[in-house]
């Protein structure tokens, strides 16, 4: 039997961009021991090549440009291993001729941290190694292995991170971050002719308060004597520093270029120097990030040289962002007889965090012209995400010009500019001053005094003295509100009245709105304002109930009235009619009016329809249809429905549980027409509200007779976007989801079915005015809103990332379990987050896993999860966390998933982890009123039990309580439920099994009563904690498997003895099964022998020493007696999933997953999953 690689899913470590001869894009990859190639263009994955065997990549070196065949193309390492391409061998790889070169790995003295390919010939290229040591490697003749050669360094300080920088042929720099916090830079030859001692020290740099993690020098500098190259660093002290590493800058003395002893370079520690003259001092200082930052970059290659003006600084780090700086240099640099002293500042620019989790690991750059670079970012979710920005000197976004993005998507054609995000703002006066309105801005028509008034104030001024009186203060016009009348026209009102109309193309326009008598008066101070930009129409309405539309390239007209002032309007899509409706709400009234329009004359018409008696205390905050229904949402995240015979009263009220803290739902619109839920009566709208969560509702028809309806409405998803609390709206393009909202200062446009982000705007916050248009089909849209008096239109004509590659989980993974019906993937990680996933097997490099719902309720780390059915999906976690999930196929969406119940019974620090549970139907108290009732069992990790029953009609109910000891509790499974006897199983950190007995006494309500779990036997079999197990009943035995953290791997066999587990089990022990602690476990079948008098049962072992085995489980049954295994390896792999968590078989296929960091697919030969009882 043997175990192949079958998918992976893995941190990316590594990332490179390579042109093809053929003009092709590409992005080489290192995920794993895999080396894979991603057409950048189409995000699609091309090939992939085993670069090493049981070692991840590290880090990936391309030449630009190779004429020679034979020459050096590609060098990638990883760890000590190291492997030379040339251009021949990658053009195999990359035709697909090849899949794995692993065999022409050859191994460096040292682990090797950075590699640079030699520009002046086509054959060599230098690695440094983690002790400073800096090795020529040259690319052997023919089959001739490459030879390395080792040069003189000055120093074997122990490092963290380095760089090298080709100077000449003859000269090499290198930049060394040590692990105790010093920056040594310092020169050597790689020259055949050079001396081997021709190394020296240019400069040791003191300061970082932590261990430097990563240095890079900077592309040569042009535009300044005093600086010729930069050097950038970032230490765990969270700050971004810049060096000078000018020639000015050297001392010559012995004494400036030999290593100083010192006990570490943190801080102050090293020699003390003048700051005026220390060469040492840092040019520029930033703190950065929320977390460590891994690694520092310039905007630029070394081939060209940088402006020092224009220079940029990329930073990556642990907190998943990489972040753009700006390095300004001050031009009044004092100069002295010696040498020039510059002095800067970094400013920050932009924060792209398009990863989950935690850490970017990898990233590529490459300059597209000299004012654009892309960027690809590898993290530690396994994504691939690539965007582009500008240099410093060319981000003045709020001038640029505009593109018509609808021109563009429609004619296929791009900006010449290739800007993906642009804007402007405007001042009214400045909108104002085009259609020659200033003047009356400037000078406003005051209300002037009546005669009668003016000569008393004359006859009183006659009497006696007064005071002058003040005059009255002008207002000031100012922006109001804003809707969109098409995807690219937009209506704006100001504070006294004017209607304002901008036409966003190649050139803005602005013109003014011709308003109707009284329109000014009515629509001052106060307006309300919706578009629907579908039909090309906006309505206003103001403070005396009265509304005007506006239409295409015409005036506004008053075409409806409703009593009181309007409090919101809203629009409504009726996809039945395929029309479109106006529903008013007044202020404080108790009613709402719906209106319909009326498009088939010359001029639309506004036509009431209905006048709907609202809830007590219910505010109108949203509004849509749905089934034949109109659906209102309220300020207090309620549903009101109606049906157009129930214009009184809602024929059904939905509430939230009174324990989710709920806010205002802000849309309601119905999911993608489905055939299936069409003809079956049901359909399904969604909401979303600004308690930053989105839900999907399914509506059913079950009765009308006459004027009553019967409905039933039901929550069926509830989901929380990365980003929020304040979810404004929810749109389908397609079957594709998309939101937007705030998530603090910024605006964000949301992807929710591929979890990316569209765009995000710094505007100030929710509270001010805004309006949001999407370009369908095109991913761009713009973004109107006001700050400070100004009015800032944003536009973005597409996403602002390409994600060349999806992820999944930023954390450890440390819980998986697969649905019965083996069509669900659940994973839990130490992010706080259960992700679906469904196993694509299909041809090719297209096998994959998706990712089909990503779910966000734990607020610690997740310890275990476990199906019953598909239907029901449960997880547990810290502070004593244990949810319940329904699951259901949702038509037309995908899957829906709500939090069904909690467990009770926290205690008040909530300071406990719920280790592990286990999960049993119960049919003897099942039936079709209180439906399924199931048995839970919860270990706590203060090695307490708890036993529930569990329906969805009577919730929870205690039924048994146990102690074990003061150790805690790891594992528990039911072994066996009959009639009203249990037994369970328990492991712990004491390394023993401890068999469960309770005796369930029966209640007239049909529940059992609180009875006492009972230990009945222990078993030690390990040395230390039991970190894994699995269980599979068979005829005759109960075979338990566990795997400890002392690296053995244990078989238990306990009899059934009268339907009972016998007390006392026959124990195998395997010593030293793995180098490492035994993480996960799964049994498998093998159906050649299944129905033979030896069973022969497959064991999958995996654990932290990165190991994946596969096992023979040979039992030798003395009829009934006892039961002796032996165990016998039968396959082993490398796997580059580290911190290994679980362990599950895959499917009716012979595959198992392996996940912790990361997720990784594997075949066993001859094998399929087990058709036994897994409890």
């Amino acid at each position: 039997m043997s175990i192949k690689h079958d998918h992976l899913l893995n941190p990316i470590t590594a990332l490179q961009f390579y042109h093809t001869r053929t003009g092709s894009f590409l992005i080489l990859a290192g995920e794993g021991s895999f080396l894979k190639i991603l057409d950048a263009q189409e995000a699609r994955l091309l090939h992939q090549c085993e670069i090493f065997h049981g070692q991840i990549i590290h880090g990936i070196a391309v030449r630009d440009v190779v004429d020679d065949a034979l020459g050096l193309q590609v060098v990638i390492w990883g760890g000590s291993s190291l492997n030379l391409l040339s251009a021949q061998e990658l053009d195999q790889i990359l035709d697909q001729n090849v899949s794995s070169v692993a065999n022409a790995a050859i191994s460096a003295s040292d682990w090797i941290l950075d590699v640079a390919i030699s520009p002046f010939d086509a054959v060599s290229c230098v690695l440094v190694t983690a002790h400073n040591t800096v090795i020529r490697a040259r690319l052997g003749h023919s089959t001739h292995a490459p030879i390395l050669e080792a040069l003189h360094s000055p120093s074997r300080s122990i490092l963290y991170s380095a760089h090298l920088a080709w100077e000449s042929p003859s000269c090499v720099m290198v930049a060394a971050g040590t692990v105790f916090g010093e920056i040594i830079v310092w020169q050597c030859s790689p020259s055949d002719e050079a001396s081997s001692e021709a190394s020296r020290v240019l400069f040791t740099f003191t300061g970082h308060e932590g261990s430097i993690f990563g240095v890079n020098i900077s592309p040569p500098i042009i535009g300044s004597h005093a600086c010729n190259r930069l050097l950038a660093s970032c230490s765990d002290d969270r700050t971004i520093r810049i060096w000078n590493l000018s020639a000015d800058s050297k001392d010559g003395s012995p004494a400036a270029t030999a290593v100083r002893a010192r006990e570490t370079g943190f801080g102050e520690n090293g020699t003390r120097m003048d700051p005026t003259e220390s060469k040492n001092s840092y040019l520029a200082m930033v703190m950065g990030h929320a977390s460590r930052i891994w690694r520092v970059r310039f905007l630029g290659d070394q081939s060209t040289p940088l402006d020092l003006s224009a220079i940029s600084i990329l930073s990556f780090g642990e907190d998943s962002t990489a972040q753009q700086w700006t390095l300004r240099i001050d031009s009044s640099a004092q100069t002295s007889a010696s040498r020039t002293q510059l002095s800067a500042r970094l400013d920050h620019l932009h924060t792209f965090a398009f990863h989950s989790g935690k850490h970017i690991w990898s990233t590529a750059l490459q300059r597209r012209d000299s004012s654009t670079a892309i960027i690809a970012t590898g993290g530690a979710d396994g994504k691939i995400s690539m965007y582009e920005t500008k240099t410093s000197t060319c981000l003045k976004a709020l001038e640029s010009p505009l593109l018509d993005i609808t021109t563009l998507s429609s004619s296929g054609k791009k900006a010449a500019s290739d800007d993906l995000t642009l804007g402007r703002s405007w001042e009214l006066d400045e909108i104002l001053e085009e259609f020659a309105l200033k003047q009356l801005v400037e000078n406003p028509r005051l209300e002037q005094p009546s005669s009668s008034s003016v000569e008393k104030s004359e006859e009183i001024s006659d009497s006696k003295p007064t005071k002058k009186p003040k005059a009255k203060k002008v207002l000031k016009d100012s922006f109001n509100r804003y809707a969109f009348v098409s995807e690219n026209e937009l209506l704006a009102t100001t504070t006294s009245g004017r209607v304002l109309l901008c036409h966003i193309g190649s050139k803005v326009l602005w013109s003014e709105v011709t308003l109707p008598e009284s329109g000014s008066e009515d629509l001052r101070s106060y307006a309300v304002l919706v578009g629907l930009p579908e039909i090309g129409l906006a309505c206003l309405a103001g403070a005396n109930g009265s509304i005007y539309v506006y239409c295409h390239q015409r005036a506004l007209l008053k075409l409806g009235k409703v009593e009181g002032k309007v409090a919101d309007m809203f629009t409504i899509f009726d996809s039945q009619k395929e029309s479109f409706e106006l529903l008013v709400t007044t202020l404080g009234g108790t009613n709402a009016t719906l209106f319909s329009f009326d498009l088939a004359g010359p001029q639309a018409q506004l036509v009431e329809n209905a006048v709907y008696n609202l809830p007590s205390k219910f505010v109108v905050t949203s509004a849509g249809r749905n089934n034949r229904m109109l659906v209102m949402g309220s300020r207090s995240g309620s549903l009101a429905l109606y049906t157009t015979k129930s214009l009184e009263s809602a024929i059904h009220i939905w509430t939230t549980p009174t324990n989710i803290p709920t806010d205002a739902i802000m849309t309601i619109t119905s999911l993608p027409s489905s055939d299936g839920s069409r003809d079956s009566g049901s359909e399904y709208f969604l909401t979303t509200s600004r308690d930053g969560f989105y839900a999907i509702f399914l509506t059913m028809v079950v009765r009308e007779v006459g004027n009553d309806t019967m409905v039933v409405i039901r929550q069926v998803h509830q989901s929380v976007p990365p980003f929020g609390p304040l979810i404004e709206k929810g749109w389908f393009e397609g079957n594709e989801l998309f939101l937007y909202g705030f998530k603090g200062k910024n605006f964000v446009v949301w992807n929710e079915t591929e979890q990316c982000e569209i765009t995000n705007v710094e505007c100030g916050g929710s509270h001010r005015s805004y309006a949001y248009s999407p370009v369908r089909g095109a991913g761009g849209g713009y973004f109107v809103y006001t700050k400070a008096s100004k009015l800032y239109l944003h536009a973005h004509q597409k996403s602002s990332h390409k994600t060349v590659k999806t992820g999944g989980h930023g954390r450890e993974i440390k819980a998986c379990a697969v649905s019965e019906d083996q069509t669900l993937i659940a994973t839990g990680a130490e992010d706080t987050t259960i992700r679906i996933w469904q196993y694509n097997k299909t041809l090719g490099l297209q096998t994959s896993l998706v990712c089909q719902s990503v779910i966000q309720k734990h607020s610690a780390g997740i310890q275990n999860l476990q199906w019953h059915g598909s239907e029901y999906l449960f997880s547990s976690g810290g502070n004593e966390e244990f949810f319940i999930w329904a699951v259901e196929q949702i038509p037309g969406f995908g899957i829906g998933i709500i939090c069904e119940a909690t467990c009770p019974d926290p205690s008040e620090e909530r300071d406990l982890r719920v280790m592990s549970f286990d999960i049993t139907s119960l049919s003897k108290f099942s039936d079709s009123q209180t439906g399924s009732c199931l048995l839970i069992s919860l270990a706590y990790s203060d090695s307490t039990i708890r036993t529930y029953t569990y329906s969805k009609s009577d919730s929870f109910h205690l039924v048994g309580t146990g102690r074990y000891t003061s150790s805690c509790l790891t594992q528990i499974r039911h072994l066996h439920i009959k009639d009203d006897e249990m037994s369970m199983l328990t492991a712990s950190t004491d390394g023993k099994l401890a068999l469960w007995r309770a005796a369930f006494i029966p209640d007239p309500r049909g529940v059992p009563e609180l009875v006492q779990l009972e230990v009945i036997s222990t078993q030690r079999l390990h040395q230390s904690a039991i970190k894994s197990l699995d269980c599979l009943t068979l005829k005759q035995h109960i075979l338990v498997a566990t795997g400890g953290d002392d690296n053995a791997l244990g078989i238990s066999a306990y009899p059934i003895s009268g339907s009972t587990p016998a007390t006392i089990p026959t124990c195998f022990i395997l010593r030293s099964a793995h180098a490492a602690a035994v993480t996960g476990l799964s049994f498998l079948y093998d159906p050649k022998t299944e129905s033979g008098e030896e069973r022969r049962i497959q064991l999958v072992s995996s654990g932290n020493d990165q190991k994946v085995i596969a096992w023979n489980v040979n039992l030798d049954n003395d009829h009934g007696k006892t039961c002796m295994a032996r165990l016998n390896k039968t396959g082993e792999a490398f796997t580059p999933v580290a911190d290994v968590g679980d362990v599950v078989a895959l499917g009716l296929t012979n595959r198992v997953l392996v996940v912790g960091n990361g997720m990784e697919v594997w075949k066993i030969a001859g094998l399929k999953p087990r058709t036994g009882t897994l409890q």
